[in-house]
């Protein structure tokens, strides 16, 4: 679970502080599915954050990178992850309208993670555990454990917007 150093309002820029797990395509689509299903997936999704993202290799040599993929490929998993527990979503770019509702209707919240900055990003993460489907490499399920992680707030639980 993740906490916000501010208030959780749109347009406030804000650092994160403790754990999320990372979804891109592959992942987001096999966790979906699984989570469709009815599967037990092992993951506490509950108040959860996810961050639509691929860690480089290199966490134990101290020079990862993470940086924010576009949010928009991952906004049709969105209404299934806050079914589940997720409420906080992080990556860049805008997001259609249907995952802005299904937001504001779970009481969720989106934030927009700066791109170009995945060196800036790998030095905020203080561990890095892979959870699920390791035969995506970078693309699997990581649990993230971060510190002063800057982001800015896009979409926030009381419907407030800014993109």
């Amino acid at each position: 679970m993740i906490a916000a150093d501010k208030e959780i309002k749109a347009g406030n820029i804000v650092s994160l502080n403790g754990a999320m797990f990372t979804l891109r395509d592959a992942s987001a689509k096999k966790l979906a599915k699984m989570l469709e299903n009815g599967e037990n997936t092992g993951l506490e999704l509950e108040d959860s954050a996810v961050f639509f993202a691929a860690p480089t290799p290199g966490f134990e040599a101290g020079r990862m990178s993470i940086g924010p993929t576009t949010s928009s490929r991952m906004a049709v998993f969105i209404p299934t992850l806050i079914k589940h527990g997720v409420r906080y979503f992080i990556g860049k770019g805008a997001l259609p309208k249907d995952a802005v509702d299904a937001i504001v209707a779970g009481k969720a919240a989106y934030f927009q993670a700066f791109g170009g900055t995945g060196a800036n990003y790998g030095s905020k993460v203080k561990s890095m555990e892979l959870l699920l489907f390791p035969e995506f490499g970078p693309e699997a399920v990581y649990k993230v454990e971060t510190s002063d992680f800057p982001i800015v707030i896009s979409v926030d639980p009381n419907g407030g917007i800014f993109f």
